[in-house]
């Protein structure tokens, strides 16, 4: 029996975000570094302040629509919601870390999370989801087709974000 058994869906949700932070972390301590080392650009440079004061909003939004998705009264929407952003994190395991691997042969901030944590837990979160009817196959497909674009614009908006507060 998995330990994760014995928490009710509603309290696993949490997990998201928990473990979203955890990545944000591994992500933002090695970054600017691994950028600085590529032999080729693959987007703007984003400094260390910046790249925190991004993983910052985007983690404080996260935790924000977790407590407003499992409490409220609209709380199959909340769900699909946080739904949604594990999907994002776990398309995030292999574009862009595990496509930044293979392509540079080396170390990818956040691949490390992407596969110890966030893989193994969206499985299982998506599994169990299934298992108690929070979703779908269908939902699936529309949240994997939904993630590109919303990975896109939320990373855009947060470096934006970031950007403007370390100036």
């Amino acid at each position: 029996m998995n330990p994760l058994d014995k928490i009710s869906f509603i309290q696993l949700l949490w997990g998201v975000q928990i473990f979203f932070e955890i990545h944000n972390m591994e992500e933002a301590t090695f970054m600017e570094k691994w950028y600085k080392g590529l032999p080729l650009p693959v987007h703007p440079i984003v400094s260390t302040k910046q790249f925190i004061a991004a993983v910052s909003l985007l983690t404080v939004a996260g935790f924000a629509i977790t407590y407003f998705g499992v409490t409220t009264a609209n709380q199959p929407t909340g769900i699909s919601i946080i739904l949604g952003i594990q999907m994002v994190m776990l398309v995030n395991v292999f574009v862009p870390h595990l496509a930044t691997a293979i392509r540079f042969r080396q170390y990818s901030p956040g691949i490390v999370t992407g596969f110890l944590l966030n893989l193994p837990f969206s499985i299982y979160l998506f599994n169990r989801a299934m298992q108690e009817g929070f979703m779908s196959w269908q939902m699936i497909w529309i949240l994997l087709a939904i993630t590109p674009f919303a990975s896109i614009a939320l990373i855009t908006i947060s470096l934006q974000f970031g950007k403007w507060l370390v100036k």
